[in-house]
């Protein structure tokens, strides 16, 4: 059955600050590993998540932190790497709420992806979709905000898989994909892969998480199109429309967070993430009264919280994800960080290291 339309999904708030995710989610998760609802609770627990996230409303959101730290309970308690791979197969539709129907609604398949990027926030706002189209093909391309090396392989398999399984109801099992590319290396066996994403071929060590289609396939009718449904259903979407970070250039935040996944931030690279020159996001800068380096330590801060949230925290790891050269690097912030958001005189304690300190600001500033 459809979701409820009678009035638009409520906002709910995101429990912490960052990037959140859909309930139906982790509901997915838990239930795909667990073996009964008592099972899927205890799983929620460590990770934690509340009980009511099996039956509360659908429009509710969670950290998206939290949704890694489930999927390293479900890993952990599972043994299974492929537990990514394992849930994705579980899928059926209705179990993404709105964002199936938006999709399956659709005239074409080209339509239905077209409505699945400009809605994927009504599943994850810590995610994203690029797509890239060439004479026989198109590709689309995953990426997550908050990359976890260790769970990259997991995460990229599920939503891969889950999206295969996405496209292969809406269009009644008549396209799957030509080709699935993962960033991580083979496992040991792959007959689990090749039984879900069907006769397509699957490239392991590929540098990127993306599903191939043939340019031809986006042509194809969905037999669940429905003009009228659709028109009230995307009404209903446009009514949550997507986060936007804290900041005064909230455009760049996004930037940085998602060059955590490759390394240390630069300017020049958040430049060309937002196609524009450097010299012209220093001048927007300049006029939004910050800097690059405390606009880069401010995405760090709060990543830092999330990092600290999962239960998980360890100087060198998070050091890593926060592109920082070295635990040391790292600690120093943290310092300043907590000087800063103590009340009284330490409030006024800089934005920012003084240049020529060995703190971020001085390193984001050679980045640059």
């Amino acid at each position: 059955m459809p979701p409820t339309l009678t009035s638009p999904p409520p906002a709910v708030a995101a429990p912490s600050a960052g990037p959140t995710e859909s309930v139906v989610l982790p509901r997915l998760i838990a239930r795909a590993a667990a073996l009964g609802e008592t099972g899927a609770r205890s799983l929620l627990r460590p990770a934690g998540l509340r009980p009511d996230v099996l039956d509360g409303p659908a429009t509710a959101r969670i950290p998206s932190m939290h949704l890694y730290r489930l999927w390293t309970e479900v890993v952990g308690r599972t043994g299974r790497q492929d537990a990514g791979l394992l849930t994705a197969a579980q899928y059926r539709h209705g179990q993404f709420d709105l964002f199936d129907y938006l999709f399956s609604t659709a005239p074409t398949l080209g339509e239905g992806l077209d409505a699945a990027r400009a809605h994927l926030h009504l599943l994850s706002d810590a995610s994203l979709l690029t797509t890239e189209e060439s004479e026989d093909e198109v590709t689309l391309t995953y990426g997550a905000l908050l990359p976890d090396s260790e769970l990259r392989g997991v995460v990229a398999e599920f939503v891969l898989g889950a999206f295969s399984q996405v496209i292969r109801h809406s269009t009644g099992g008549a396209v799957g994909p030509a080709r699935i590319s993962f960033a991580h290396g083979a496992p040991r066996r792959t007959a689990d892969h090749t039984a879900l994403f069907g006769g397509g071929r699957i490239d392991f060590g590929a540098g990127t998480d993306s599903i191939t289609l043939h340019r031809r396939a986006l042509d194809t009718p969905l037999p669940g199109a429905d003009p009228a449904l659709a028109a009230i259903i995307r009404r209903t979407a446009s009514a949550v429309p997507p986060p936007r970070p804290a900041g005064p250039l909230p455009e760049l935040r996004r930037a940085i967070l998602t060059q955590f996944a490759d390394g240390r931030p630069s300017l020049a690279a958040a430049a060309r993430q937002l196609a524009v020159s450097p010299r012209t996001l220093q001048r927007r800068l300049a006029e939004a009264d910050t800097t690059w380096r405390a606009e880069l330590d401010a995405v760090r801060q709060e990543f830092s919280v999330g990092l600290r949230r999962t239960g998980t925290w360890s100087a060198q790891h998070a050091a890593t994800r926060l592109g920082y050269a070295e635990a040391r690097s790292l600690r120093r912030a943290q310092s300043r960080w907590d000087a800063r958001d103590e009340p009284g005189p330490a409030d006024g304690d800089g934005a920012g290291a003084p240049e020529g300190t060995g703190g971020p600001a001085a390193e984001g500033a050679r980045q640059s």
